[in-house]
């Protein structure tokens, strides 16, 4: 089964996904990622974490995020396929963060681990764009 990239069902498949997935326990709070230049237009899309693991998610931004993250489609796109590592874009410049640093030291950490990675494989496997 294919599902359209961030739509309603996307979400849906992003919370089973990763939704027995641990990261750093110190990981709490809301980040919001937006999404530009897309086919649809900008889009942006929430996670909620709790303790280090995915508590929900949904398309839209939400008020007040503990952390917003910003990425062109493309970039966005090779995050999700394992082209790009969310640690590089950072650092290029590419994955612009506003908020607060420490939710974004431990999403990095818990991007870089193997179950997420090859988590967000498995869910890219199934986007369709």
């Amino acid at each position: 089964m294919t599902t359209r990239w961030l739509s309603d069902a996307w979400f849906d498949m992003l919370g089973i996904e990763f939704g027995d997935v641990s990261g750093p326990p110190a990981l709490s709070g809301t980040v919001v990622v937006g999404v530009t230049g897309g086919p649809d237009g900008d889009m942006a899309g929430h996670v909620v974490f709790a303790d280090g693991s995915v508590v929900s998610s949904g398309p839209g931004a939400v008020p007040s995020p503990d952390l917003t993250l910003a990425l062109t489609d493309e970039d966005a796109r090779g995050v999700l396929a394992g082209d790009l590592d969310p640690s590089v874009a950072f650092m290029q410049g590419r994955m612009k963060v506003a908020g607060a640093m420490a939710p974004l030291l431990d999403l990095l950490a818990l991007a870089g681990t193997e179950a997420s990675t090859a988590r967000r494989a498995r869910l890219a496997g199934s986007t369709t764009y």
